[in-house]
């Protein structure tokens, strides 16, 4: 890896995205400076298109031409070579990954309906077929109830012996935690927290632990610049990774230079497929490059890594 403070580090986003907020925090918990590009929370994204990043989700995070695309790759490469301040990690720090993850995913009903259009559900049903039931506006109160287990549980087991999960400061257990419950309860990382009438249960006064926890962290502001901007910076760069070569165990036995296309596992088949040359894999890593000149950089969990036959 090259010294990160040669390359623009700039986050492709929209402001509604949960799992943007969840890698700015952790950007913003790190200590990385960093600039955010604005997208549609909608496809297609032509602008990110016309530099061949195909890639359905968001957010992405580019240093300089690395493209790390799925906030796992995202917390490994600002964990291991960007961060500025150490945050405390455990062996624990993968299953509260998941218990975040699945609680995002158990707490959907609690989308707001005005946002849950016809052209979002058509959108983000290849991604999240559960918005798409017929019964989605009957769901919010088992929504509200699932929630309200699961800040039980924080306040009264994760949070017993300190004011973090990790104990006495902020760690990447809490970041990996909290992103969904904080969108689930904030809606935006600038919004004052509120709750309805429906929701009151899951306040201050029945989790106090909780809030306390949720107002503690920090909140990220970043500069907000143009594509052009960020096209500029990011062409004009180089490679962060050095990642050029197949590992030796390679399951797949596809070698270095092979057009390969990366697809979700959570996706429907063959949907979202992103297409490029196989420039290396790792335990953890794929790397594949677009004919752009980009490099894009994929987790090994939950992705599909196909040769082009």
């Amino acid at each position: 890896m090259a010294t990160a403070s040669e390359f623009p580090i700039i986050q492709f986003d929209y402001e509604f995205s949960p799992i943007a907020q969840k890698t700015k925090l952790l950007l913003t918990a790190a200590g990385v400076p960093f600039e955010r590009v604005d997208v549609p929370n909608l496809i297609p994204r032509k602008d990110l298109e016309s530099i061949g990043i195909h890639y359905r989700r968001v957010p992405i995070l580019a240093i300089g031409k690395s493209i790390y695309c799925d906030s796992k790759v995202i917390f490994d490469v600002v964990l291991q070579h960007l961060a500025k301040k150490k945050i405390p990690t455990s062996a624990a720090d993968n299953a509260w990954e998941q218990w975040g993850f699945n609680a995002f995913a158990d707490t959907l009903s609690l989308v707001p309906h005005a946002l849950n259009t016809p052209a979002f559900v058509k959108d983000r049903q290849t991604i999240y077929p559960f918005l798409a039931r017929a019964d989605f506006t009957t769901l919010r109160e088992s929504g509200v109830a699932d929630l309200y287990s699961r800040l039980d549980y924080l306040e009264n087991v994760a949070l017993e012996h300190g004011a973090y999960i990790g104990g006495a400061e902020l760690s990447v257990a809490d970041i990996h935690a909290l992103w969904g419950v904080r969108w689930d309860l904030h809606g935006l990382e600038s919004q004052p927290p509120g709750l309805g009438a429906t929701e009151s249960i899951l306040g201050k006064e029945e989790f106090p632990k909780v809030w306390r926890l949720l107002e503690s962290l920090p909140l990220p502001a970043p500069k907000v610049i143009s594509f052009e901007e960020a096209k500029e910076k990011i062409f004009q760069s180089g490679y962060f990774s050095t990642l050029e070569s197949v590992w030796e165990k390679e399951p797949t036995g596809i070698k270095a230079g092979a057009e390969v296309t990366v697809d979700t596992l959570g996706s429907e088949p063959y949907r979202h497929p992103v297409k490029g040359k196989l420039v290396g894999t790792s335990k953890r890593e794929i790397v594949i490059e677009v004919p752009e000149g980009l490099r894009l950089h994929f987790p090994r969990e939950g992705q599909i890594l196909r040769e082009v036959s």
